[in-house]
């Protein structure tokens, strides 16, 4: 099969400059023994893109990053006004660790308990009568009450601390995983609401194409399958290799298409989130062609 004729039935008569770079890609796939290629044009995305809110309203009181930062999961990024929180934990945390009185119930009771021991041993001599022990009964089991309800109400104090803990800690913004800061959209002074976002966080070392093909085309892709891409950029273009790690078991009922997702390594961070693509895809392939697909289109120097 002659180049002119491979590009013909590919329908690419005009090809732009990420156009070209897929077709000498499916040029060298075409040189090894396959039968079916198929070409999926897509966009890429970042695969951590996320919109960072809070789940509270409040005026946003320490702000400690800027766009550009790189932040670890788990490193601060902004928090609220919480003095009353702070000042409601302190409380909280007051009120647990006084243990004074549930400490006096203790002892009490350990003294009580062994009082009663020796009445009931000495229940029948004469030197104490029945109501006595029964008196002393009736006292040990009234401190045993106390102490069980003071213990109860330690075990309340405790989640009520807890509580107020995680108030505090819901106006608080933290990283929830590593990434760079692309977008601030409140200052110190500013006011947020509720699960409104404040900051956007992405992580471009890892990078997803996202496209869609036709149902019966996607039945002869599998997870794990590897293609090339072949992405735009001024100047030229960018081929990476990606793996195939979705596709879509629902068919769109408006347009027959079935979406497919490849991800790719960025960790030089060339490739920017947001260009468009196409990968061809080497159906059947029994060995790698990377080496022809490097040699057909280099990145431009």
């Amino acid at each position: 099969m002659s180049a002119g004729f491979q590009i013909k039935v590919l329908g690419m008569k005009r090809l732009s400059a990420c156009g070209m770079a897929v077709a000498l890609l499916v040029l060298a796939v075409f040189a090894s023994p396959v039968s079916a290629q198929l070409v999926v044009s897509g966009i890429t995305r970042a695969r951590v893109d996320l919109k960072l809110s809070l789940p509270v309203a409040g005026r946003v009181e320490q702000l400690v990053v800027n766009e550009g930062d790189w932040v670890s999961k788990g490193d601060l990024i902004l928090s609220l006004d919480k003095t009353l929180e702070a000042l409601e934990v302190d409380r909280r945390k007051l009120l647990l660790d006084d243990v004074s009185k549930l400490n006096e119930l203790r002892q009490r009771e350990g003294v009580l308990r062994e009082q009663v021991a020796n009445a009931r041993s000495l229940l029948m001599t004469p030197v104490i009568s029945r109501k006595q022990v029964e008196d002393e009964e009736m006292v040990y089991r009234d401190v045993l009450a106390q102490l069980g309800g003071l213990e109860m109400a330690k075990k309340r104090e405790r989640v009520e601390y807890e509580l107020a803990q995680e108030a505090l800690a819901r106006r608080i913004l933290r990283a929830p995983a590593d990434g760079t800061i692309a977008k601030i959209h409140f200052r110190v002074g500013e006011s947020l609401a509720a699960n409104e976002p404040a900051v956007g966080l992405v992580d471009i070392s890892k990078v997803r194409f996202v496209g869609t093909l036709p149902a019966n085309a996607a039945a002869r892709l599998t997870v794990g399958m590897t293609a090339w891409l072949a992405l735009a950029r001024e100047g030229g273009e960018i081929v990476r290799r990606a793996r195939i790690s979705f596709v879509s078991p629902l068919t769109d009922a408006a347009s027959g298409l079935v979406e497919v997702i490849a991800e790719f390594d960025n960790a030089d961070k060339v490739v920017r989130p947001g260009i468009a693509g196409q990968m061809p895809i080497h159906v059947g392939a029994s060995r790698s062609v990377a080496p022809a697909v490097r040699r057909a289109s280099a990145p431009a120097q």
